[in-house]
């Protein structure tokens, strides 16, 4: 049974899971009639990961993104022709150099930082959790 003093780490906190999608449009029209136009937001550019993203808020602090590959480069274009449409959980950090340190105790393997447009130029970086799954770390 799960108990909350029994949660370790509580560096992260939660904010997204990272959706691959083909057509960024046509998920917005669908995330739209489920959660309305109003928590769906523009669609931002992330030139250094080559993708197109949106947020769709579904509720107070949690969204859904959803991410377009821009061209063949981008390194999720392999995984979302192989199928693969849940890519990652991101969590919004208040010192994200701390929670990477902590995270390669843990056998997290970090990934490059790269500043994200869709969050105001801020420094983000992917991590790989020692069971192979993605999660991305956003400075607050």
């Amino acid at each position: 049974m799960y108990k909350e003093e029994e949660v370790g780490l509580n560096i992260l906190s939660f904010h997204h899971v990272g959706l691959l999608v083909e057509r960024i449009e046509n998920s917005i029209k669908q995330y739209s009639d489920l959660f309305g136009r109003a928590n769906v937001s523009g669609i931002i550019t992330i030139e250094s990961q080559k993708v197109k993203v949106c947020f769709v808020k579904i509720s107070e602090a949690s969204f859904i993104e959803l991410v377009e590959p821009i061209d063949q480069e981008s390194v999720v274009y392999k995984l979302l022709k192989k199928r693969v449409n849940y890519y990652h959980v991101g969590y919004k950090v208040a010192d994200i150099l701390s929670a990477v340190s902590r995270l390669e105790e843990l056998n997290y393997k970090a990934l490059e930082f790269f500043n994200s447009e869709a969050f105001e130029g801020k420094r983000c970086i992917f991590l790989f959790t020692p069971g192979a799954y993605l999660i991305e770390l956003i400075e607050q």
